[in-house]
């Protein structure tokens, strides 16, 4: 078999092209929800909103046609400046619910 072009190695040996983007991932590149808190999500019109990439989270909180909520807290709306602030940022672990939820467990 004849090596591709982008594939390491012979047959059997190495990787595909996959491989290349796997391996930048591997060192370093940011995993896109890393500084979003796990228990935020967003509701609009239909019920929640599953958006994972952060730029898309942050237009979407400026829109009054959607909610910011908290799983921990099923019932509260969350406010634009404390969403920013605190739950789309790396301090969310400085949110009052998240630290409930540490110290009741």
């Amino acid at each position: 078999m004849a090596v591709r072009p982008g594939q390491v190695g012979g047959p059997g040996r190495g990787a595909g092209p996959g491989a290349d983007s796997a391996r930048a991932r591997a060192f370093g590149l940011p995993n896109l929800r890393r500084n979003i808190c796990p228990h935020y999500y967003m509701t609009g019109a239909r019920g929640a909103i599953p958006i994972h990439a952060p730029h898309l989270l942050k237009a979407l909180v400026r829109q009054e046609s959607t909610t910011s909520r908290c799983q921990l807290r099923g019932g509260v709306h969350l406010e634009q400046s404390y969403v920013n602030d605190v739950c789309l940022s790396s301090r969310f672990n400085q949110c009052v619910f998240y630290e409930e939820d540490l110290s009741a467990r």
